[in-house]
């Protein structure tokens, strides 16, 4: 954890928490995760979406702008029609570098709320921070240019999820135009 940073947040539906408990995850490990930037934790808030629903990257600095896609119509009106809270924690016991994702850092230990800030409406408050700059969002059909239409960019991450044992039974379930790109990878990949 840089030395610099003396807070992170972690974004939840539950409200009124004073203690973050950590808890077992995809990467295999019992961590509290939280990111450096207070609008990640905003877009985490929601339990619902993955990256089937979203494109998301982006630490939220300067040089690395948080950037969120929405990869078909409505899903985000799903996804982020929800309320909860942005919880800021001490940085002390965080640490980077454990999930490949710069911008997400963990704790093994349970971690006390310094503040809670409580958040009406995820969905409009994405709007807000794309307004102040904080967040560049794209809405369907809307998505910067070097992110395929068709969604094609979550192939390769499927394929490494079906890999490490992952269920990927909803990817074919929302991406069922995809099936055929799909099995070709796989074959290309055996060769």
């Amino acid at each position: 954890m840089q030395e610099k940073i003396s807070h992170v947040y972690h974004g939840s539906t539950y409200q009124g928490l004073k203690i973050i408990k950590k808890n077992k995850s995809t990467h295999g490990n019992s961590w509290v995760y939280a990111t450096i930037s207070k609008t990640i934790s905003t877009i985490f808030i929601s339990n619902k979406g993955s990256d089937l629903y979203y494109y998301l990257s982006g630490d939220g600095t300067e040089n690395n702008p948080v950037i969120l896609v929405e990869r078909k119509e409505n899903m985000f009106k799903d996804i982020f029609n929800v309320s909860g809270s942005i919880y800021t924690l001490s940085s002390k016991n965080f640490i980077s570098g454990k999930t490949g994702w710069s911008a997400e850092v963990v704790s093994d230990s349970d971690e006390n709320v310094i503040y809670e800030e409580h958040i009406d409406n995820v969905f409009e408050k994405l709007k807000e921070l794309n307004d102040r700059g904080e967040l560049k969002l794209y809405i369907y059909p809307n998505r910067p240019s070097f992110l395929p239409k068709d969604n094609s960019d979550l192939i390769p991450k499927v394929i490494g999820w079906q890999n490490r044992g992952i269920n990927i039974d909803q990817f074919f379930e929302l991406y069922s135009e995809l099936k055929k790109q799909y099995l070709n990878m796989i074959k290309e990949n055996e060769r």
